[in-house]
């Protein structure tokens, strides 16, 4: 027997509108997407030589993606990617390289979670203490977070009020953004930051080829359905967060109105027995906030609602 499958017009015409503005986004993508930026640097010819142009003193000559499983996979979920590039003289340095588009007001912490997150790989891998290498976080952005001018700003741990004083812990921040004035870095550099905004230099070997790269990425129909994918499930969980939210909001206030009428009872000569009968409900539903509220006669009702939660 066949089934009957009733569709609500109002929800399948939402969902396609919301496929066709997902599409719209895809094409309009570009290297400052975190998604096409993990994409595009995931290729060794790309990344290499955009490592040598930020750190030409570390003198890299190799590169290795620390998780290429992922990698091939076309994981890039919510975090940057790590590598660890090789120098000339052997020496490992760590690195973890992100886009970051939007300015969300923790990126300062991300960077904590990341040097943590580098350090607890290189441990879990048996590196010693005294052989962890070098480790660094780079964030590109398309804004300036410290409005101070700089394309580069530089973050290592020293010593307040000697700042010659380093402590030498090996790990670093770079903040690398489009938005700077100052003459700060190299031309190279800068035509990179450029690209950032749309600028591409022809004249530039490298950023001919980053930019083929990109177009590339966007022709790549496996990564444009990923990358649908993870925006529909980020929607989704979006939706949830906020009716999640919705409820919660919901049950506050009818416990903030509870407290209020407890409160208005006792202010009465009321007792908990008294007050549940005038409020038609059970007296062990109301004893919490009695309890509370003549054990903390001082106390307004949003702090009384507090030690509700805590007595959850």
């Amino acid at each position: 027997m066949n089934k009957t499958v009733t569709v609500n017009p109002e929800t399948a015409s939402s969902e396609v509108e919301f496929a066709d503005r997902l599409s719209k986004k895809w094409e309009s993508l570009d290297i400052t997407s975190r998604f096409i930026f993990a994409k595009v640097m995931q290729q060794k010819e790309i990344c290499l030589p955009l490592l040598q142009r930020l750190f030409p003193e570390l003198e890299i000559a190799d590169v290795e993606y620390v998780e290429a499983e992922k990698a091939e996979e076309g994981s890039v979920g919510p975090m940057g990617f790590r590598v660890d590039v090789y120098l000339k003289n052997l020496r490992k340095y760590a690195f973890t390289l992100e886009m970051q588009a939007e300015n969300a007001g923790d990126l300062p912490k991300k960077t904590r979670y990341y040097s943590a997150m580098m350090f607890e790989e290189l441990l879990a891998s048996g590196t010693t203490w005294a052989s962890f290498p070098p480790a660094c976080v780079v964030m590109f952005c398309p804004f300036d977070l410290f409005h101070k001018g700089l394309h580069r700003y530089t973050f290592s741990q020293m010593c307040d009020g000697k700042p010659s004083v380093l402590l030498g812990d090996g790990s670093s921040v770079v903040f690398l953004n489009s938005k700077g004035t100052a003459d700060d870095v190299s031309s190279e550099v800068l035509s990179f930051l450029n690209y950032m905004e749309g600028i591409v230099i022809e004249e530039d070997p490298y950023i001919k080829m980053l930019d083929e790269a990109v177009k590339k990425a966007k022709k790549n129909t496996d990564w444009r359905r990923e990358y649908m994918l993870y925006e529909m499930e980020l929607a989704h969980e979006k939706e949830l967060a906020r009716k999640e939210g919705r409820k919660e909001g919901i049950k506050e206030g009818a416990r903030m109105m509870l407290i209020s009428q407890v409160e208005a009872g006792i202010g009465k000569g009321l007792d908990s027995a008294a007050i549940a009968d005038r409020l038609m409900t059970k007296e062990d539903s109301i004893c919490p906030i009695y309890d509370l509220i003549l054990a903390n006669p001082e106390a307004s009702p949003e702090e009384i609602l507090q030690a509700l939660k805590q007595q959850d």
